[in-house]
């Protein structure tokens, strides 16, 4: 059976976006802002094709009556596809089979490497174990972010999270690591002038390549000016 798909806006850019019924948030694709999709108005669809071309037509035509009236239509299969109990830290609280570490950034490493490092693990089943954690999920929310810059974790879906596996690479040493500059000028073009360091990283991953080989790349081609970042996170060909 086809899911359904949720249609909202994202409250910083403003851009439309969509995620699958029962995401609780997902990663805005034009701006990188993490959606709180239960605080947004929304618009169900039966389709994610169906949501795709709604988000085209309500980006085009910045909102407006158009979405305001899909939200309308929308409000009570909504309501009946969302239920009223969420689930709570509490809930799920005994699965922490291990005391958990001291420090913040310990705590939170330590529930990735758990709930994200096999499989990819949804953003809101992230939160969900913030108050076992002893976390913040505004502080959480930003370490996230933080960490996808930085290429140590992936966004499979913008929904969705994995921590990026390094055995591979701790054993690696400089002296054996992969020169994939040009590869990455080639990657640039193809895919229009502009990615993220996580996409280029997942990219080469697929192909044998580990992350210390993919950044050592980058900064080479940082230091003789082939590509620059215009942004956190985001690399460009000069």
């Amino acid at each position: 059976m086809v899911k359904s798909f949720l249609v909202f806006m994202c409250p910083k850019c403003r851009n439309f976006t969509n995620a699958p019924v029962g995401q609780k948030r997902r990663r805005c694709s034009y701006c990188g802002k993490i959606i709180n999709i239960t605080k947004a108005a929304r618009a169900v669809f039966d389709s994610p094709n169906a949501a795709s071309t709604a988000v085209k037509e309500f980006n085009a035509a910045r909102g407006g009556d158009v979405f305001e009236k899909a939200v309308e239509r929308s409000r009570e299969r909504v309501r009946a596809l969302i239920p009223e109990r969420q689930l709570r830290a509490e809930d799920i609280a005994k699965g922490i089979d291990a005391p958990v570490p001291s420090g913040k950034r310990k705590r939170l490493m330590h529930l990735l490497e758990k709930e994200a490092t096999d499989n990819p693990c949804t953003l809101g089943r992230i939160e969900s174990f913030c108050g076992a954690y002893q976390l913040d999920w505004n502080w959480v929310e930003t370490q996230l972010t933080n960490l996808a810059n930085h290429g140590t974790l992936i966004f499979p879906r913008p929904w969705l999270i994995q921590l990026v596996k390094s055995k591979t690479e701790k054993t690696e040493t400089s002296s054996n690591k992969i020169d994939v500059s040009d590869a990455i000028l080639v990657l640039l073009e193809e895919k229009g002038e502009r990615l993220r360091v996580d996409q280029i990283i997942a990219h080469f991953q697929l192909e044998g390549v580990s992350q210390d080989s993919v950044i050592a790349s980058l900064e080479r081609l940082m230091r003789e000016g082939g590509i620059f970042e215009p942004k956190p996170g985001v690399i460009s060909r000069a």
